[in-house]
């Protein structure tokens, strides 16, 4: 039984698991986009390194549903992932990030607001908090931006 692993994040994975017989560590780097067949062996191997990785996120590849999370590690049993699923996945986990980094935003002006409210020192709301954020050396033309403005009001209520 041949186990391949997809990375579908911007960064390299090592991929590690231990030998069941031996308990000798096996480390398998994995490039941004790339997959490898990590093992060849038993079913009971296969399932043993499924199992333990499933607790961190690893999800199988003909059962990723992108409406839920993101998804950084993905499997195949005895066939490669394909490279729609990877491609997929990478543009959407693109999207769950933005809207994640959005929402952490606002919360933290929601709690910076809150905890002023509470401080006692007279402040009473109407606060503007601006994030914006340059391209990196390395981004193309095509790459997102963060240019948003959250701003609270009186009665506490943020909008976009």
């Amino acid at each position: 039984m041949k186990l391949f692993i997809a990375n579908t994040t911007k960064q390299r994975q090592i991929f590690a698991y231990r030998k069941l017989e031996t308990g000798r560590l096996v480390q398998i780097p994995i490039n941004h986009g790339d997959q490898m067949m990590v093992l060849d062996g038993s079913t009971d191997e296969v399932e043993s390194v499924i199992q333990h990785h499933q607790m961190y996120g690893l999800i199988d590849s003909t059962k990723i549903d992108q409406s839920q999370a993101f998804v950084g590690l993905c499997y195949s049993i005895n066939k490669p992932v394909s490279a729609s699923v990877i491609e997929k996945t990478i543009r959407d986990n693109d999207i769950h990030l933005t809207r994640g980094a959005h929402n952490r935003r606002q919360a933290s002006v929601a709690a910076l607001d809150s905890s002023l409210r509470d401080s006692g020192t007279g402040y009473s709301g109407e606060m503007e908090v601006s994030a914006e954020q340059a391209k990196g050396r390395d981004d193309n033309e095509d790459a997102d931006v963060v240019n948003e403005t959250i701003v609270t009001e009186k009665s506490g209520s943020k909008k976009k």
